[in-house]
């Protein structure tokens, strides 16, 4: 575990799946497609259940807190349980009940999910610890009904819609295929990007996509490890900085990455850009460590961090003279 020498920061995990730390080290070294739909979600079928997902994810943020991190962004099922752990160990947490157009552990189609979703926006609406998003799974597994549906509950309570998007570069064939444009002009004519969105991934996306983003000021939650350790590529997220993302970052689950690190996935940020690039001035570690920070607070909406908001965490940066603990 690293430690800023000043004791400043409280980092944020824009995107993961706490409750899989029960599968870490299940199905390694293959493909997203064949991880997800051979595997994993067969395992979810037969062991997730309510106290399953409560007694992981307080292990998970457990994990994470040894790691500096104070708040996160879950998509998952039974949420109200992750709500459950994250108010015992008073950690910051937006809660997202997944969405699938399939059954799911808590779920039996996409309109349980969107209920159980409803049911959370109403009993957390004034929670200390708690926020909830709208949280379709993807483009892939969600219809475009279903995300309209996703969409129109986001707006009517003004939350966050939180969702894999481009992930992989199947998906982003698919969506070209079947729809012909790409997964982010996808989402747009749908009218689901604005300053609250939440977008997990974003490994393919074109130049065009990355204006669109800027413009409607979506938020990317960048995972570096899962993205390295799956096969799905590399975002371009020097790009997307340099045109006005805000771009903050996650580990992903546990299942798909192997640690719940924030550290570690500012690390790679910051060197994947600077070696794909050929450019060593791209994400310089103070850049990173923003990402880790500031730029996390706002992707989550997130005013105070241990009674700090991002202004005051900006000037605490502005005392720091040395990133390189970032590279340990």
């Amino acid at each position: 575990m690293k430690k800023n020498k000043l004791n400043l920061l409280s980092l944020i995990n824009t995107h993961t799946h706490a409750a899989m730390v029960a599968f870490r080290g299940m199905a390694e070294d293959l493909p997203l497609k064949v991880w997800l739909e051979k595997h994993i979600w067969p395992a979810e079928a037969k062991m997730v259940n309510p106290d399953f997902v409560y007694r992981n994810t307080k292990k998970a943020i457990i994990e994470m807190r040894k790691n500096d991190i104070e708040a996160f962004c879950d998509m998952y099922f039974f949420e109200e349980e992750v709500a459950r752990a994250a108010s015992e160990l008073k950690m910051y947490v937006v809660i997202g009940e997944v969405i699938l157009d399939f059954p799911t552990p808590s779920a039996k189609n996409a309109d349980e999910s969107l209920a159980i979703t409803e049911k959370l926006l109403k009993k957390y609406k004034n929670n200390k610890y708690v926020k909830v998003a709208v949280a379709p799974h993807s483009i892939y597994a969600v219809s475009r009904k279903t995300l309209v549906k996703c969409r129109n509950l986001a707006k009517k309570y003004n939350v966050p819609t939180h969702i894999h998007l481009a992930e992989t570069k199947f998906e982003f064939d698919e969506c070209m295929k079947k729809n012909k444009c790409t997964p982010v002009e996808y989402l747009d004519k749908l009218g689901m990007l604005n300053e609250k969105t939440i977008l997990a991934h974003c490994v393919w996306v074109t130049d065009k996509d990355i204006k669109i983003l800027a413009k409607r000021k979506a938020n990317v939650a960048h995972c570096p490890l899962s993205n390295l350790k799956l096969g799905s590529g590399i975002a371009p997220v020097a790009k997307m900085i340099e045109k006005g993302v805000n771009v903050a970052l996650g580990t992903d689950g546990a299942a798909s990455s192997n640690c719940l690190d924030i550290w570690e996935a500012g690390k790679f940020a910051a060197l994947l850009q600077k070696g794909m690039t050929g450019d060593p001035t791209q994400i310089p570690a103070r850049t990173a460590i923003e990402m880790m920070t500031i730029n996390g607070m706002k992707a989550l909406g997130i005013k105070k961090i241990k009674n700090k908001n991002q202004n005051q965490i900006k000037k605490d940066l502005g005392k720091i003279k040395d990133f390189s603990f970032l590279y340990e």
